[in-house]
């Protein structure tokens, strides 16, 4: 088991998201206009011991946290030299909204960056600051001070961007827009605090400095100065990115289509995610939900995709077992180097009704960590979720969350003795805006307030 080195070192979103105990939970995003004000500020943060991190247990009790993340013009308008700058990783470098990554990422059309509403152009984002609060008066007054405390640290506001309500099932499982019970399958971390025993993943895939997943090796860290690789230590790149989710449009299509085909719109939706509504995947020969939520399964006793469809969201998104490799265990050994670590919330009001959509925009804002951007959420969102090749199909991208087909897209239901198609369905889920950021340690925060 891996031991993690001073956990008071690790921002505390590393390890947990705080819904627990967070209810109200504010995204700042920051430019800097005046550097030589920001810099105090950060120091300012870390000495009187504002930043949560790892050793720090929230209770009842608690009323408020916050995390702070950087981007590269972040970490250009506070100076860092031309060499540390180039320590970081090519992706970070070059940004989610350049033409490479974009590309690479199916953000073309109604997903461009030139359409989104913060991200690019005038509207790049030099910090992300991350407010959590226990209630609605604590959540007011605490974005009051920090609010004026921005103006004096030489920093606007791009965006601020507030989470909804935390919704839960009779589970108590959190609930996203489209209705399904969300964050089920987050890995288990080697030398987490947060995990029992040892992990499933190594803590390298998360946390700089330690062993990794891909090679057992220390993934490269950015550097600072005569600080070195220990400024990159404890550290972790944050992916941000806002999607809206057309609900109202998702479960019109499941309703008419459903029809047409003779089956349940819940049962259809179900197979659009490859769970249920409760969590529970979906197995063969079952077409009502069981309400059992078991995540100890890897498709070996589906690997045809009669119950869970090999193109559907959950299958994409973490392939475990099945169709990567030779055998069960080299499959999994590939699919667990490319895990990512969801931290986000939701955003908008949760409508009660589908069938009358209130016009309001609402969503999910996607934040996962990872050691090496390019191999984890890239390889990911470009390889699993956007390839129309996966799993042996063509012309179909993943049915939720995929941009890899621009239109009249398609999904494959493996049955027996005949499989179905759906055809020509619109993008339910489009890209408002997004951003790669640095999760700096404790310390290092702490270097760059000083230099």
């Amino acid at each position: 088991m891996t031991t993690i080195d001073k956990l008071e070192d690790v921002q505390g979103i590393v390890f947990s998201g705080y819904s627990k105990y967070m209810a109200n939970c504010s995204y700042y995003l920051l430019k800097i206009d005046d550097a030589g004000k920001t810099k105090p500020w950060l120091k300012n943060l870390v000495d009187q011991n504002q930043i949560s991190h790892g050793a720090y247990k929230p209770t009842d009790e608690t009323e408020n946290l916050l995390n702070l993340a950087i981007s590269y013009s972040g970490f250009e308008k506070l100076q860092v030299s031309e060499e540390s700058l180039y320590s970081f990783e090519l992706s970070f470098r070059e940004g989610m909204h350049s033409e490479h990554r974009s590309a690479l990422l199916g953000d073309r059309g109604i997903n461009d960056p030139s359409v989104w509403d913060w991200g690019s152009g005038d509207n790049s984002v030099d910090i992300l600051f991350m407010l959590f609060s226990k209630n609605d008066a604590i959540h007011n007054a605490s974005r009051k001070y920090h609010e004026k405390a921005f103006k004096g640290a030489g920093l606007s506001v791009v965006q601020r961007l507030e989470a909804s309500e935390k919704k839960q099932n009779a589970d108590g499982f959190t609930l996203e827009h489209f209705g399904f019970a969300d964050g089920i399958s987050d890995p288990s971390v080697d030398g987490f605090p947060t995990t029992s025993g040892t992990g499933d993943i190594a803590t390298g895939e998360f946390l700089l400095g330690y062993p990794n997943q891909y090679d057992g090796k220390l993934t490269k860290m950015p550097q600072l100065g005569a600080a070195g690789e220990t400024f990159g230590k404890n550290g972790t790149y944050l992916v941000f990115r806002q999607l809206k989710q057309d609900v109202g449009a998702f479960w019109q299509f499941m309703e008419e289509e459903a029809a047409r085909q003779g089956i349940t719109a819940d049962y259809l939706a179900a197979k659009f995610v490859g769970r249920w509504k409760s969590g529970a995947v979906v197995e063969p020969n079952q077409d009502t939900d069981p309400n059992k939520v078991n995540n100890s399964f890897n498709f070996t006793k589906d690997p045809h995709g009669t119950g869970c469809p090999l193109g559907s969201h959950i299958r994409r998104a973490n392939p475990r077992a099945v169709g990567l490799g030779a055998t069960e265990a080299e499959a999994l050994k590939v699919a667990n180097r490319h895990r990512i670590l969801r931290r986000g919330r939701s955003y908008g009001n949760f409508l009660e009704n589908p069938a009358k959509d209130d016009g309001k925009e609402r969503g999910l804002l996607f934040i996962c960590l990872n050691a090496n951007i390019e191999r984890q959420f890239e390889f990911v969102q470009h390889t699993w979720i956007n390839s129309v090749k996966f799993a042996g199909l063509y012309d179909e991208d993943d049915p939720l969350i995929g941009s890899g087909v621009a239109e009249n897209r398609n999904f494959t239901i493996q049955d027996e003795p005949l499989r179905r198609r759906v055809c020509g369905f619109q993008q339910f889920v489009t890209t408002r805006g997004g951003s790669y950021f640095f999760l700096p340690s404790l310390s290092a925060l702490g270097l760059l307030g000083n230099s």
